[in-house]
């Protein structure tokens, strides 16, 4: 990469910030042929952000020209930011607007102005376009290269056809509880209203096990709203309730999955495995070619979807009391799971890069990865299923 003697940068903390740039990033989306990627799209980002995560997105220009946004939330306790800033959704996407040869000017002009703005602690997860590791003078800069399961599943033509490319065991076990939720008198409904979708949630995120994080919830509803080509799906058990919901919408011939809640009382019914088969179905019947998970998708259907690189770079300074206190916490972190003892994550968020190899690893796409390329060598499949015969 050429280097580029100076680049202008600017943080980006509310929605006149970006308005202000529309063009710009319009032109500079459509420029990279990122104009149909919606983890890209400021109005997107904008509608995922909250009152708990606000935009400290940086964009960054040669000359007069803008050559890269960096979209990044910093976190925020009781309306007090806490100097904890994440950029990138859980599979690497919605990070970064740039051309591959400006990837590691942008990145580094970016991580130094967070950090001269009161940053203390960055988390970036990327697709990342080149091998290149950056150094920021006055920071701990660590990074963590994986190969994961991709979270985007191409649709064939047909949902046989669709099956075919599963494993032998999967396609045996959404054939299974598709023909058991059935019997016990479970049926798929494609399209559920807003307020039927709302009951699900109610009765299905009342549970504590497995409970989706309200804030997410809202941000669903939000994205939606963006969206013409919104679909609310579900299985609704016999005496009318919903045992399994999901949503997302639609964008060209790409189904974007956001949410999926599912019932744990009939976790022998595997009710998540037997609604995104049925979603699969319908989709296909409806002519879409791709479904996307959006921020991962599940270890059943992961290893089934291309996979993709990944990065994360863990950003902390490397010096001062916090960085003291983040040390500190790395070792009680390590301390704690030694003894078998749960970490919080708002510890791991805390110390971030202070923490151990294996927590990093955790905090990660990587960690999954790892469970379903190991799962995906084994001969035979792994099967979730009743033995047969």
């Amino acid at each position: 990469m050429a280097p580029i003697p100076h680049l202008r940068v600017e943080i980006l903390r509310d929605a006149r910030s970006f308005v202000l740039l529309w063009d710009q990033i319009d032109s500079l989306r459509k420029d990279l042929g990122a104009d149909d990627d919606v983890l890209l799209d400021p109005l997107h980002f904008l509608a995922a952000t909250d009152d708990r995560r606000r935009s400290c997105s940086v964009a960054c220009w040669s000359g007069t020209s803008l050559i890269g946004l960096v979209y990044a939330t910093e976190q925020y306790l009781k309306g007090v930011p806490i100097g904890y800033a994440v950029g990138g959704d859980y599979a690497g996407r919605g990070l970064l607007l740039c051309r591959p040869d400006d990837e590691e000017a942008v990145l580094e002009a970016s991580i130094q102005l967070l950090a001269a703005s009161g940053i203390h602690s960055l988390h970036f997860r990327m697709i990342p376009s080149t091998k290149a590791r950056i150094a920021i003078h006055g920071m701990r800069v660590q990074f963590l290269d994986s190969l994961i399961p991709g979270d985007r599943m191409r649709l064939p033509a047909t949902f046989e056809d669709f099956l075919g490319t599963l494993g032998k065991h999967t396609r045996r076990n959404v054939r299974y509880y598709t023909r058991k939720t059935r019997a016990a008198g479970i049926e798929f409904v494609p399209f559920l209203t807003r307020e039927e979708y709302q009951v699900g949630v109610e009765r299905l995120n009342a549970k504590k096990t497995f409970r989706a994080d309200p804030s997410h919830l809202a941000r669903d509803e939000r994205i939606l709203t963006l969206h013409s080509r919104v679909q609310r799906l579900g299985l609704r058990a016999s005496d009318g309730s919903w045992v399994a919901i999901l949503c997302g919408f639609t964008q060209g011939r790409r189904f974007h999955l956001l949410t999926q809640l599912n019932d744990a009382r009939h976790e022998a019914l595997s009710l998540s495995i037997v609604l995104r088969g049925y979603t699969v179905e319908h989709l296909i019947a409806n002519g879409l070619t791709e479904l996307h998970f959006m921020g991962g998708t599940s270890l059943s259907f992961g290893r089934f979807c291309p996979p993709q690189r990944y990065r994360s770079i863990f950003v902390d300074k490397n010096s001062g009391i916090v960085a003291t206190i983040k040390q500190i916490g790395g070792k009680v972190a390590e301390l704690m799971e030694s003894v078998g003892t749960p970490v919080p994550n708002s510890v791991k968020s805390i110390c971030n890069g202070s923490l151990n190899e294996r927590i990093l690893i955790d905090r990660t796409a990587a960690g999954p990865a790892a469970v379903a390329f190991q799962r995906k060598s084994r001969s035979p499949e792994p099967r979730s299923g009743p033995p047969s015969g």
